[in-house]
Formats: structure tokens, C-alpha cells, sequence
């Protein structure tokens, strides 16, 4: 027959030996970096909410290109310098800078600002190739 006994322990301290440099160190849930200490301040920096709203925008302004009306719309708008045409058809967060040209392409450049205080901006152009001047412009 096996007796068990029950052993009971308290006031059980662990000690650690240390080294000279591991006393010298110090460990923080402070920034260690330059670039970290700019946010260590803020629990969430705004700029990364920004950026997901500009990345949702911009992905449904593109998405809805894939219907073969509303690009031709924005086709002939940057072709014809339509501002209106092609505000209408991007998000109200961007708005038309200018149309440019290059040696074949008709280009817009479009700017859009994204959280509270436009933490995030995002320019792009948008070119399409002249073939047919469908405005009746003159070239010289």
C-alpha cells in the first residue's frame, strides 16, 4: 500500500543572478527607434486609418472602370477635357487637377486627400491614347 503524502510549500523566492551588462540594461515599453518615437505618444496613428479609407475609395473608383459604359464615359471625358464629366465619375474625395498632353495621349491628373486632416494624399494621372478626336479639336 502506497501512502501519498502532501507536501505543502509557501514563501518560495527565486533567485536570479545578473551580470554587469544585464544590470546596466534597461528594458522599456517606451519606443527604442527615432522613427517609432514620432507615434509612441498615440494609441493609433491616423494616417493607417487614412489609408484604408484612400485604399477602399480608390479600389471602388477603379472597380466600377470595369463597366464597359462608365469607362467609355471617362475615356471620352479626358479626351474631350470634360472636368465636370470626370469629377462625376470619380470619388468626392479627388477632384481634377489639369489635362495635359503628351506626344499621343490625352492625360488627367487627379488628386485625392483621405482622413480627418488629409492625413493621406494620393495624386495619379490617367492617360488614354488619341486615336479618333472625337471633340473636333484643332491641333497645330
Amino acid at each position: 500500500m502506497s501512502a501519498k503524502s502532501i507536501l505543502k510549500v509557501s514563501n518560495v523566492k527565486a533567485a536570479r543572478k545578473t551580470s554587469k551588462t544585464n544590470s546596466r540594461a534597461r528594458i522599456s515599453s517606451e519606443c527604442i527607434s527615432p522613427v517609432e518615437q514620432k507615434s509612441c505618444g498615440r494609441r493609433e496613428d491616423p494616417a493607417v486609418e487614412a489609408m484604408q479609407e484612400a485604399g477602399a475609395e480608390l479600389s471602388d473608383i477603379f472597380k466600377q472602370l470595369k463597366d464597359e459604359r462608365t469607362a467609355a464615359k471617362l475615356v471620352r471625358a479626358i479626351r474631350c477635357r470634360d472636368a465636370r464629366a470626370v469629377q462625376n465619375l470619380i470619388d468626392c474625395h479627388c477632384r481634377v487637377v489639369n489635362f495635359f498632353c503628351t506626344r499621343d495621349k490625352d492625360c488627367v491628373r487627379i488628386f485625392c486627400a483621405f482622413g480627418r486632416n488629409h492625413d493621406v494624399t494620393v495624386s495619379f494621372d490617367i492617360c488614354v491614347k488619341r486615336e479618333v478626336d472625337e471633340c473636333r479639336r484643332q491641333f497645330w
